[in-house]
Order: structure tokens, then sequence, then C-alpha cells
């Protein structure tokens, strides 16, 4: 395994940032790939007397982009700045609680609902790759 002694750690525990679980997090609803988005325009032709014409319909299609919930988007970004902006020392041989203890509010919330969303996670190593 490949050594691990530049990742960041906090309160002892080494965390990163799940991209995966934050797209899935933001995600609005599953969509299938085959799901498409049928438009619909119905042009009507008029002559002088104002008599219909000609009726036409023209029907497209695209693909369902990807939806998301943009509340919980903005929320979880400004989670990930709070987190990533904390610029206060913190000892790491005081474990992950007593280190929490000495943070602030908004960092606690933060890392707490990123930790909730599994947006962070704790990264499982071994003593000899530290």
């Amino acid at each position: 395994m490949k050594k691990l002694n530049n990742m960041i750690e906090f309160g002892g525990t080494f965390y990163h940032l799940d991209v995966d679980a934050l797209e899935d997090a933001i995600k609005l609803r599953e969509t299938s790939t085959d799901e498409r988005i049928v438009d619909t325009v119905t042009t009507t032709n008029y002559d002088s007397n104002g008599k219909v014409t000609d009726i036409s319909v023209v029907e497209s299609s695209s693909e369902r982009g990807r939806e998301i919930d943009a509340t919980k988007y903005d929320f979880l970004r400004i989670c990930v700045e709070v987190i990533i902006d904390y610029h206060d020392e913190i000892d790491d041989t005081l474990g992950v609680e007593r280190a929490l203890e000495k943070t602030t509010l908004p960092f606690r919330l933060a890392f707490n609902t990123l930790l909730k969303y599994g947006i962070l996670t704790e990264v499982e190593i071994d003593e000899e790759e530290k």
C-alpha cells in the first residue's frame, strides 16, 4: 500500500471528501438513462379572413439533464467551504471529540453534516502507513 504521510490529520484521524457522495446527496431524483424530455410546438396559420389554413405540430425530444437540489447543493457547498477555510490550530493528539470541542460552532455543524451525508469520510489506514 502507498504511504499516507501527506494526508491531513484531524484529531488523530485522517479524513477525505467523497465527491461521489456529494453528487449523490444533491441529486434531485434518480433518472433512467433512456428518459427523455419531449417538447411539442403547435403552429396555426391563418389566411387574411382569419380562417385557419394550416396547423403544424412539431415534436422534439432531448435527453434529460442532471437535476440537482439547488438548496442542498448550496448548503453542502458552504459546509465544505467552512471545513476548508478553517484556520485555527487543532491539537491532533486530543482525538476527534476533544478536537471538535475546541472548534467554532460553524465548523462543528459543517463537519458533522458532511460526516452524516457521507461526504466527509474517515480514511482507514494501518499504523505503519502514517
